[in-house]
């Protein structure tokens, strides 16, 4: 294979940057906290391999910038109003570009999206509102706008037939926070025109990634569950219309969710979960409902597909076997596009390097090829003479070479329980290291992998290791993983980080006299639970964005407003006075002896600033007045960029003081 001569975009992005700019002082910590240059996983190829688009997010809106790929011309460009940011796009021919907005308003930090459809052609005309709310109302843009729907729009099958129309589904909004049905129906990418022609998906909470349609472009299988929270698998018939069900977890006791048709069949890949073991990749045919399994790991869970040219079938599958830094298992060794993959994994050696679309005939393909230390780079492969094109970078100031590699960690928890990490370590460490524990937030179903971290990566640029335990309740190691976590708020999920934290004592260079513990959303609370458990072993712990006190977990917050959020409340927590305050941080603030500081915002749906409060009201009753940082503008996160970088310059200088260069 060979690489292009590297060259700089200046017409695309400010992307290349020199070597001699990077200085031996560790980088600022706006380096890890400001927007990436290209948004990660955000560039496809074309379906002709003319044109490559890419999502740059910017501090207050991004941009969808569609470049012609032999010039490296920027051909259209979509900026949005402040406030506004492009959520995902698609390519619905090889010739126009259909995009989901998203707002930043309310208590999240990250947008979320509007519902809204915007249309633009590559070379940058017709550009049209399509779908959503604001029907003719101006925003500042130049869009050419339609008339208002009250309603949030689902790109199903992004390919436009030959009327120019995509099929897309229809939440319409309501009174209630209660998730409505969807309605199917075709858009009119060129006009925003609306055809209601497909019924009803007849479940309330679902993926539009597990809504799967056939080459006949109907909805033909689908995954989701009511209100009761059990996962339930529906299958149209061809020929009678009806809806049957070929799986209902509450009775099969297990879940089975659709992945990708099969093209030409309909048969499906489905990733399915069920106890004794990890997920595993099937094929079922909804015909018999008989399953076929085609690759069944052996450590943890399957993760995306990997969809040849034209995505009318899989070449492999993302797996996390052994240490779990990840690859690929082939389910057609002699695809191209295995081939392809194949060899990008020896040039790339010790990354990951996965191709994120293709052209229509296979002879392009999108590249994007990260690890722990890289946050990321894009390439355009050429089949055609075997080429790659020149590097665009995701955050061209981090040096990899300076970037801290993460190692991964097993160890067995107090009750014999097989739980694993990753020890993020910093570069030549000056003795015992002192050690930041970093749980994740969640808790249920997520999990820490290896990646480039921004968060790790800061303290690791200081001189900090950092431990990220995948306690059980994470996601990737099977059902029975994550279900023995259920009800273990402040037990034995909390205990997997002491034995985690411990373990890693004794197998590293740390020093026992300086480690903190420090988390955002479930981990704040783990924090708070970790240094009132164990107030000898963390010499401080800092909660952000955290849920201190789980009686005020079960009856505020966002997730109490709908069924489904109460179902689950009621599933992961005891509805029992005693139990919930010897749980909750905020009644054992007499326990925790080790300086806090707590980081909240004022517009928290999620974890309102009640927990906030309560907990600080707490420490000061303790006589352990905490640090505080308070933004009443911000959500559960920080999102803006300079409230943002104030944070994380604290937390830092926190850490510096109690455990680091400061700490005495």
């Amino acid at each position: 294979m060979i690489l292009n001569k590297l060259r700089c975009m200046a017409t695309v992005l400010a992307i290349c940057i020199s070597a001699s700019s990077f200085a031996a002082a560790p980088p600022s910590v706006e380096t890890y906290t400001k927007p990436p240059l290209i948004q990660p996983y955000s560039l496809t190829i074309s379906p002709t391999g003319q044109y490559y688009a890419l999502i740059s997010p910017r501090n207050d809106r991004s941009s969808l910038l569609i470049v012609d790929r032999a010039t490296n011309k920027v051909t259209a460009n979509i900026t949005p109003d402040k406030g506004q940011f492009i959520y995902r796009y698609w390519w619905v021919s090889g010739e126009r570009v259909v995009l989901a907005m998203a707002e930043k308003e309310g208590g999240f930090s990250e947008p979320f999206s509007t519902g809204e459809l915007w249309g633009i052609n590559a070379d940058g005309k017709n550009n049209r509102y399509l779908f959503g709310y604001r029907g003719a109302e101006s925003t500042g843009t130049n869009i050419k706008r339609g008339s208002a729907t009250y309603g949030s729009a689902y790109v199903l099958e992004p390919i436009a037939d030959q009327n120019n129309t995509i099929l897309i589904g229809i939440r319409y909004w309501n009174a209630s926070y209660e998730a409505g049905y969807v309605d199917i129906a075709r858009l009119n990418v060129n006009t925003g025109a609306l055809i209601k022609s497909g019924g009803k998906i007849p479940l309330r909470l679902v993926d539009e990634e597990n809504i799967l349609v056939d080459d006949s472009r109907k909805v033909r299988v689908i995954s989701g569950s009511l209100s009761d929270n059990y996962n339930r698998l529906l299958y149209s018939d061809p020929t009678s219309g009806e809806w049957q069900v070929l799986n209902d977890q509450k009775q099969s006791d297990k879940a089975i969710i659709p992945l990708a048709m099969i093209g030409g069949s309909q048969e499906f890949y489905a990733q399915v979960s069920e106890s004794g073991r990890p997920d595993y990749l099937a094929v079922m045919d909804p015909r018999t409902r008989q399953i076929r399994k085609v690759y069944e790991p052996v450590d943890a869970d399957i993760g995306k597909l990997m969809m040849k040219a034209g995505n009318r079938d899989a070449y492999a599958v993302q797996i996390f076997e052994g240490a779990g830094r990840g690859g690929f298992a082939f389910l057609d060794k002699a695809a191209p596009e295995a081939a392809l993959t194949r060899k990008l994994s020896e040039k790339f050696q010790g990354e990951l390097a996965y191709v994120t679309s293709f052209s229509d005939d296979g002879r392009f393909a999108s590249v994007f090829v990260t690890s722990d230390v890289n946050p990321g780079e894009y390439y355009i492969h050429s089949r055609d003479g075997d080429t790659l094109s020149a590097a665009l970078k995701v955050r061209p100031d981090i040096d990899i070479d300076a970037s801290a590699v993460m190692e991964p960690v097993s160890f067995k928890a107090r009750d014999g329980l097989t739980v694993r990490g990753w020890l993020t370590v910093p570069n030549a460490p000056a003795g015992k290291m002192p050690m930041v524990v970093m749980p994740h937030g969640g808790p249920y179903g997520i999990v820490d992998r290896w990646e480039f971290n921004d968060e790790a990566q800061l303290l690791a640029s200081r001189g900090y290791a950092v431990l990220q335990v995948n306690f059980r309740g994470s996601g990737g190691y099977g059902l029975d993983f994550m279900n023995a976590g259920v009800q273990e708020y402040g037990g034995k999920m909390q205990q997997d980080l002491t034995d985690g934290t411990r373990a890693v004592m004794a197998k590293y260079a740390i020093d026992p006299a300086r480690i903190c513990i420090y988390g955002a959303s479930y981990g704040a609370y783990a924090a708070m639970m970790g240094a009132a458990a164990e107030p000898a072993l963390y010499k401080c712990a800092i909660g952000f964005s955290g849920n201190y006190d789980l009686q005020i977990r079960r009856t505020e917050g966002d997730t109490t407003k709908t069924v489904w959020g109460r179902n689950y409340l009621n599933t992961i927590l005891k509805d029992d006075p005693v139990w919930l305050a010897e749980r909750s941080p905020t009644k054992q603030a007499t326990r925790i002896k080790a300086p806090v500081m707590l980081i909240h915002g004022g517009k928290d749906e999620r974890t309102p600033p009640a927990h906030a409060e309560a907990m600080r009201r707490a420490l000061i009753s303790a006589g352990n007045p905490p640090a505080w940082i308070y933004e009443e503008t911000e959500g559960h996160g920080f999102f803006d960029p300079q409230k943002r970088l104030n944070a994380y310059q604290q937390i830092v200088d926190f850490l510096d003081k109690h455990i680091g260069s400061q700490a005495k």
